[in-house]
């Protein structure tokens, strides 16, 4: 294989956006089927003819009665003559643009028949900067359409909490908007200095309009944001949006209140203007960890996955702690109900991407479930709490034994039996122990029985009724870390026709071109598809910088062991070299010479794999 010294390391960009992919003007997914909901009235407001055909075709097929109109001012023409459930609204309209006919619709609407807006549009910037509020939208759909997207959305399923939230005995309130306190402002100014883009809670997150920014992490997979910050007191049930949108959970969550506890990645109240690097560090650690996650990982709606996208962010085992606040007596290091992380966590288990660890074993309410239980020493007539403990007293001449308030005549003592008056301990009598007398039925009792009492509920139960509930704490397994980094391909990779669109896109553009000089003249080509079988070891045994700057080092030295017209380019998950002039046979009988080359000055055996693809793997 023919190589070169370079000067200059190669390429190491993480890939963005293939905007090529982005031109078909629909895509069905192949996530699983909608179920059927009763027909809505949808008003669709569109000028492009196309558009319009597809959107009418697909609602009809799904039983919506359909009505379209091609400008602004027929748009709002219709809704003041009639009423719709649905309006799928294009921002650039004839006549009068989408987002005034939904703020002049939504400052005069009187009906009582609500109406959702839904803003249809490839223009996100303009939409998010005109001068109108956009949050008179309750949602936007981004074109190229989802056509399954479009029917979650219009049908009320899109960005719906995909967890069974416990609901509180009592509702929840957040508090009305209150001036923040100094505290709050401090700890605010300090992290705001650092320049992160953040999404604030519960600023960005109003439940009745969706805010700009709140607009943009939607649609953006959370991509341009760094970190959420809980600007007010909250506890998990409160954050649900974090796992109902997609990608926010693999967000550092940093609580300037304090309310979080362990909930929270960091606690922001407590920083100080010399500890703001710890918040720098949080986010670039997140950030990496976030990078490597496959897109099937990023893009589940599933509640388990999500959970096990987050342990592997955050870089920590899924912990629990002891939490009164919680009917369970327990909470984890993540903002979601501790019910709702066992349940998920144990589909995990079974699958064989976490691994318990016993923590602590906890009694339940045979009724509602609550750990919150009151023990206490009951009557065993009764159940009556009411028990005084009293020394029990022993006739020697009579051998009566009983409570000493049943020989308790004022001052002395007589007994109840005999009637002869005991005027002296050890010669009359003694007291050999102590009995429970309960206040309520006056009976006595050596043994008093245990009940429970729940705080939740009010049952009452004894102590041979409560269930016990073993709660664990749980670890990423090798299995699981091989699901969230390759997705459904699982662990390792088989030798496969390689897909354009699976690829970086300064790969995707170099391939093209190498592909055309193929098919024109047959010049070959090579594309090494590299990996890294001890990745999860070094940054288990060394930490992520370690393995990352090994990586590192390594492209470095592979891109100067190649010729100046070859490729080194870093990806996400994997890297990839593309080497001209050579067909497969020549790259595998040199594939020793450059991993031994490249290795040089790297700390740790990274374990290093090329898979060769030529021209003809490319489907």
């Amino acid at each position: 294989m023919p190589t070169a010294n370079k000067s200059a390391p190669g390429s190491a960009r993480t890939p963005g956006p293939d905007a090529e992919n982005t031109a078909a003007m629909a895509h069905v997914s192949d996530g699983p089927a909608l179920l059927q909901t009763p027909g809505q009235k949808v008003l669709v407001a569109e000028d492009n003819k196309v558009t319009q055909d597809l959107l009418k075709l697909l609602l009809k097929q799904r039983g919506h009665d359909v009505h379209i109109v091609a400008n602004g001012q027929d748009a709002l023409a219709a809704l003041e003559t009639e009423e719709y459930d649905v309006v799928l609204m294009d921002f650039h309209l004839p006549k009068l643009d989408g987002l005034k006919v939904a703020t002049a619709f939504r400052s005069g609407d009187k009906s009582s028949r609500p109406t959702r807006f839904i803003a249809i549009t490839a223009d996100m910037e303009g939409l998010l900067g005109h001068v109108d509020n956009c949050e008179n939208f309750d949602s936007v759909l981004p074109k190229p359409f989802d056509l399954e997207r479009v029917v979650q959305v219009v049908e009320g399923k899109a960005e719906e909490v995909y967890v069974p939230v416990a609901q509180p005995s009592e509702p929840v309130q957040l508090r009305p908007a209150e001036e923040p306190s100094n505290a709050l402002k401090h700890a605010d100014n300090h992290i705001q200095d650092l320049k992160h883009e953040f999404l604030r809670w519960p600023d960005d997150f109003d439940g009745d309009r969706l805010s700009a920014r709140f607009l943009q992490a939607m649609l953006d997979d959370a991509g341009r944001f760094d970190a959420i910050l809980v600007r007010q007191p909250a506890k998990a049930r409160d954050v649900t949006a974090l796992w109902a949108t997609k990608a926010l959970h693999v967000l550092p969550v940093i609580d300037l209140t304090g309310s979080l506890g362990a909930q929270a990645d960091l606690d922001g109240s407590k920083l100080s203007v010399g500890e703001t690097d710890k918040v720098a560090t949080l986010i670039n650690d997140f950030h990496n960890r976030r990078t490597r996650l496959h897109h099937d990982v990023l893009h589940s709606d599933d509640l388990s996955v999500k959970l096990l996208g987050r342990a592997y962010v955050t870089g920590a085992p899924v912990t629990p702690s002891y939490d009164p606040e919680q009917r369970g007596l327990v909470g984890y290091n993540v903002a979601l109900e501790s019910d709702l992380v066992e349940s998920e966590a144990a589909k995990l288990c079974d699958m064989g991407y976490l691994e318990r660890r016993f923590f602590d074993r906890f009694h339940r309410c045979g009724a509602c479930g609550s750990s919150r239980l009151h023990v206490r020493e009951e009557c065993s007539e009764c159940r009556s709490p009411d028990l005084r403990e009293e020394a029990y007293l022993h006739h020697f001449s009579c051998a009566y034994q009983g409570p000493e308030s049943d020989f308790r005549h004022g001052e002395d003592l007589v007994c109840p039996k005999c009637r002869k008056e005991l005027a002296h301990f050890g010669v009359d009598y003694d007291k050999p122990g102590s009995m429970m007398k309960c206040g309520a039925c006056h009976h006595g009792n050596s043994d008093p029985l245990v009940g429970f009492v729940c705080l939740d509920c009010k049952a009452h139960a004894s102590s041979d009724v409560p269930v016990t509930h073993d709660v664990y704490g749980y670890e990423l397994t090798d299995r699981g870390v091989g699901y969230l980094e390759t997705g459904r391909a699982m662990l390792g990779r088989q030798n496969h026709a390689m897909r354009l669109a699976h690829l970086p896109l300064e790969v995707i553009v170099a391939v093209n071109s190498e592909l055309k000089a193929y098919q024109e003249n047959e010049t070959p080509f090579v594309v090494l598809d590299i990996s890294y079988a001890n990745q999860r070891r070094i940054e288990r045994e060394h930490g992520l910088r370690d393995f990352e700057q090994a990586r590192d080092l390594f492209l470095e030295n592979l891109n100067n062991t190649l010729r100046k017209e070859d490729l080194v380019i870093k990806g996400i998950s994997y890297d990839y070299a593309i080497i001209k002039g050579v067909d497969a046979d020549e790259a595998r009988n040199g594939l020793d010479y450059l991993r031994g080359e490249a290795v040089n000055g790297v700390r740790h055996d990274l374990g290093i794999a090329a898979q060769v693809f030529t021209p003809e793997d490319f489907a």
